[in-house]
């Protein structure tokens, strides 16, 4: 996967993780933004699953995002059923006016790999 992660004394630094399919970066990408961020969620728990990881060790998460007006809510909640209970990350959500690939969504995250 060509996502650039940088660990250091056990925090992991994930950036620009989108909705690819990384066995197959050329393939199309979802459509929908609900896709599109399940994508990236999926591909986050690749990254994580390579460290021995999971989604409990994200601390914080920062969404870009094209068009808040018609994406955001959708956008949140197919991220919402990904982070569930009392301990879901920081997060912050910026709206950018273009992503790589034309992608609606992309996203940064910050991992502590020991709580």
């Amino acid at each position: 996967m060509a996502v650039p992660d940088v660990w250091v004394d056990g925090w992991g630094f994930i950036s620009g993780v989108g909705p690819v399919e990384p066995e197959n970066p050329a393939l199309a990408l979802p459509e929908a933004v609900e896709d599109q961020t399940r994508k990236i969620l999926v591909n986050l728990e690749k990254i994580l699953q390579r460290r021995g990881l999971g989604r409990q060790h994200v601390v914080s998460v920062r969404i870009h995002l094209i068009d808040f007006k018609r994406f955001y809510e959708r956008m949140n909640r197919a991220y919402s059923t990904f982070f569930q209970g009392d301990r879901a990350p920081a997060r912050s959500c910026i709206g950018v006016s273009a992503l790589t690939r034309g992608a609606l969504v992309e996203m940064d995250f910050i991992v502590k790999e020991s709580s």
